[in-house]
């Protein structure tokens, strides 16, 4: 019987960062490592700014505090204070070139009318994931509104600047990228149907996509006897648009939606 050489070992698991890590960075002096062009954009109603670990990481965690703990539900990790939320941006976010986040600040919840920039308050966060510059695609990801902004304008906005940062041509301030996508689990039955009045298809299930990480819920547990077998699997649900359905009438949907007036 031949022999094979295979010397192949893998690497050790990578350290986790320091537990303040960018936390005290200036924000001028903050690298975002994204593949794409980093700014701010805007709405009549709503402003995305990048998220700055400094700026915006102790205003999220405080956010979370206040809400329901099952609104962090079906994200792929918990956010039990400001450290989770450091170690994400720069695990999840900064070190992936292909992800960046924004921090979407809105009028005060509380507010019957519109205010001044200046006056908005943290609303949530939404990212751009999974990025693809010679594939021409780019992904809506980790996406959290604040339980005081939730049915109301604030998903509309984020999600409509995202889609239309990916899908607008540079003339238009995009990127002029082919496909939009959407990733949910199957089991989140808001996130899919927020995809869907978005104006996003349906393109199909992925069987057991993902190995979760442990403690989060899937659709069926661990394979008995695997090295992972304590760790549930996740269905993936997919949906995207595509830039012809984007300029044969998606566009136009979505600013139908940014423009109501709730």
């Amino acid at each position: 019987m031949t022999a094979y050489l295979n010397d192949y070992e893998p690497p050790p698991p990578a350290p986790l960062p320091p537990k303040d890590i960018h936390l005290h960075t200036p924000p001028e002096e903050y690298d975002f490592n994204f593949c794409f062009e980093v700014k701010e954009i805007r709405s009549d109603r709503v402003e995305l700014r990048p998220f700055v670990p400094s700026l915006h990481a102790q205003l999220l965690a405080d956010g979370i505090s206040k809400c329901d703990p099952g609104m962090t539900k079906w994200l792929p990790r918990a956010f039990d204070g400001v450290e989770d939320v450091l170690q994400w941006a720069e695990v999840t976010i900064r070190s992936q070139p292909s992800a960046c986040a924004w921090a979407i600040f809105t009028s005060p919840a509380s507010s019957e009318t519109r205010v001044n920039r200046e006056d908005y308050v943290l609303a949530g966060m939404i990212s751009m994931i999974n990025s693809d510059v010679g594939m021409m695609v780019s992904e809506l990801g980790w996406i959290l509104i604040l339980e005081p902004f939730q049915r109301s304008h604030v998903l509309s906005h984020a999600a409509g600047l995202i889609i239309h940062r990916i899908l607008d041509m540079p003339s238009d301030g995009g990127l002029g990228l082919r496909r939009a996508q959407w990733f949910a689990t199957s089991l989140n039955e808001k996130s899919k149907a927020a995809a869907l009045r978005l104006g996003f298809s349906l393109d199909g299930i992925l069987r057991a996509h993902r190995v979760l990480p442990k403690g989060r819920e899937g659709v069926r547990p661990g394979r008995k006897g695997d090295y992972l077998e304590d760790q549930m699997t996740r269905d993936s649900w997919l949906a995207s648009i595509s830039w012809d359905q984007w300029e044969g009438g998606v566009r136009d949907h979505v600013d139908k939606l940014m423009a109501r007036k709730k």
